[in-house]
């Protein structure tokens, strides 16, 4: 169908990909349905995740990138760990910027790209959102994922740099200034998942028995206790690094570990900054895969997430068509 309207506005599409640590891997699926439907992406701005993903797809390594890291195996995640003296974060980092650069080389620039490429991050001390569009890829990407607690924050310049989903998790207003006319944005915090959680705490009242196990409820005198069973410990090296990271693994664990407290209230900040954000930055088309319980470092089931993402967008097909394909 002919739309002669369509000349007398901006065509220009923008892409905004959320942070959401492992969930991100569902951009990819999100590119892809986009290419699928001949849509266009002129301009990509990414937070955390997804300034590596839309990096990546900038650079044209996306298809090998998504083939290697869906061979990734526990082991194989955790070689990229490189611990340090806990002091401002438990990862210094550069293990995960050497692999990324396998797919995006050590002296890439954002300017260097064909499509239009933004990078967030946040300025430690102030708290305001930067905006990386010229400079070093990897350098920006290290910035735009350091995850508090997990990461050691980035010295650039003057201040210190940390996950650019802290002050803006969904950066819709930053495509706008960039000069996007259609913007489609993946929100990977669509709501806050308590399923995985409430096998922490067990209660007397009972009110969240629907959600506990019948086997993981007993009742007790004080009104909340943490669950103390099945606490045996760990021998084994890699069994102990997976806890502590928080991969999925076999063992019915009761206790939620470091990771797993960083990265649940790092959730809870960035669902909430994400409905702030659409509140007054509403794009043309959400997308928002339904990823619940994933642990941020969990990279260990990706082809389910990228399953999602790809569902996700089939919910959104028709918007996409409509809002966004009659248009350019």
């Amino acid at each position: 169908m002919i739309n002669p309207l369509k000349y007398f506005r901006n065509r220009k599409v923008g892409l905004v990909l959320g942070s959401g640590g492992a969930k991100g891997i569902s951009h990819i699926s999100v590119i892809e349905y986009l290419n699928g439907l001949d849509i266009p992406v002129d301009m990509i701005v990414g937070s955390s995740i997804g300034a590596v993903i839309g990096a990546v797809y900038c650079a044209g390594s996306l298809e090998r990138f998504k083939k290697d890291i869906v061979k990734l195996n526990r082991k194989g995640i955790i070689k990229y760990f490189d611990p340090v003296i806990p002091r401002s974060g438990l990862l210094e980092g550069r293990k995960i910027i050497d692999f990324l650069a396998q797919y995006i080389p050590h002296d890439k620039n954002i300017e260097d790209f064909k499509i239009k490429l933004g990078i967030v991050a946040t300025n430690y001390f102030n708290g305001k959102s930067v905006l990386f569009r010229r400079g070093n890829v990897l350098e920006a990407i290290r910035a735009s994922i350091s995850v508090p607690g997990i990461f050691i924050p980035v010295k650039y310049r003057s201040t210190y740099l940390i996950d650019g989903g802290v002050a803006n998790p969904l950066p819709v207003n930053v495509i706008r200034r960039m000069g996007a006319g259609l913007v489609v944005a993946v929100n990977l915090h669509p709501k806050i998942d308590e399923r995985k959680y409430k096998k922490y705490i067990k209660s007397k009242r009972g009110e969240w028995e629907d959600l506990i196990d019948s086997e993981d409820i007993e009742i007790i005198d004080d009104q909340y206790e943490l669950m103390s069973k099945d606490r045996s410990k760990q021998n084994n090296i890699i069994k102990s690094i997976e806890h502590w990271v928080g991969i999925n693994s076999k063992e019915k664990e009761h206790m939620p570990n470091i990771i797993e407290v960083i990265s649940r209230s790092i959730d809870i900040m960035e669902y909430v900054n994400t409905m702030v954000m659409l509140k007054y930055n509403s794009p043309h088309v959400l997308i928002e895969p339904d990823i619940p319980g994933l642990g941020t470092m969990d990279f260990s089931n990706v082809s389910m997430v990228m399953s999602r993402g790809y569902i996700a967008c089939t919910k959104s097909r028709n918007a996409l068509l409509r809002k966004i394909k009659f248009w350019i």
